[in-house]
């Protein structure tokens, strides 16, 4: 075992820039909200902690150089669905890149909120922890093109309400919604249901067929906890935000019911042709 060694390599410039996640109950982001944690301000408390960290990775790692960090900062952003986003952004003049830092960064904000607030919640989950962007060193800029991808497998539109006609193509019309559909401009442009929320039904629910749904695109392959409000998601030809998650209860209008409370409803922030199982990507 030995340490790489970059005594001829050219000292530059560099960045790199990583996320990781917690995954928690609605109650919790609202004791954080509401600043009744016991032991402080969780979000502040993790900054300062990712923050010292970041400086001290060769003493945690012993196979990484100690590099001179020019600038780091770390971004913790609360989602009200049930999830803590954590960004870091490390730069640093030297041989070798600040990759480690940053996840460094990420990791250690994570377990600090996961010990600020594991007495309200003890299965809290850390995910999704990894490099999303590098500047400098041998390999130039490289970025992560989008964080999750998927497919989509049921398209439909209606000038009714109710489940939608089945078709292999629609099209999406910038700041409107879907040509020729019941909710095409108004607020709720586009419906988006992933199949993965209908693991959340109750089994004397179940009993429809997926042709059945009454979303303009269902989707498969992405975590639900990641199509949060504000992630943008690129789909076939065009590209969505999204802005609500369906209705806060359950409840039996429409059908299956699953639907109004975890199907998505999106803006159409660039127009275009989607097909059936065309790629689902989520931007960063």
């Amino acid at each position: 075992m030995k340490m790489i060694d970059v005594t001829e390599k050219p000292e530059t410039r560099r960045k790199a820039m990583a996320l990781a996640r917690l995954l928690v109950e609605k109650d919790t982001i609202k004791l954080i909200k509401e600043n009744r944690i016991e032991k402080g301000d969780p979000i502040a408390a993790s900054k300062i902690v990712s923050l010292n960290a970041l400086k001290i990775v060769p003493q945690l790692l012993p196979f990484c150089h100690p590099i001179r960090i020019t600038g780091a900062k770390v971004d913790i952003e609360l989602f009200d669905e049930g999830a803590v986003e954590i960004r870091s952004e490390v730069s640093c003049v030297d041989r070798t890149g600040a990759e480690m830092e940053a996840l460094a960064a990420c990791a250690s904000a994570a377990l600090n909120l996961y010990d600020m607030l594991k007495r309200y919640e003890r299965w809290i989950k850390i995910v999704d922890l990894r490099i999303l962007e590098k500047e400098g060193g041998k390999s130039g800029h490289v970025k992560l093109e989008h964080e999750f991808s998927g497919k989509v497998i049921f398209l439909g539109k209606s000038q009714t309400r109710g489940p939608k006609t089945k078709i292999d193509r629609i099209k999406l019309i910038e700041h409107f919604g879907v040509e020729g559909d019941i909710h095409a401009g108004t607020q709720k442009q586009v419906s988006v249901f992933p199949l993965e929320a209908l693991a959340r039904m109750p089994k004397e629910k179940f009993n429809f067929n997926i042709d059945e749904l009454t979303e303009n695109i269902t989707i498969i392959g992405i975590p639900e906890y990641i199509l949060l409000p504000g992630k943008k998601l690129k789909v076939g030809a065009a590209e969505l935000e999204i802005n609500e998650i369906g209705k806060e209860k359950l409840v039996d209008e429409g059908r299956p019911y699953a639907v109004s409370r975890w199907g998505r409803f999106c803006s159409v922030i660039k127009g275009g042709e989607v097909l059936l199982y065309d790629e689902v990507m989520v931007e960063l």
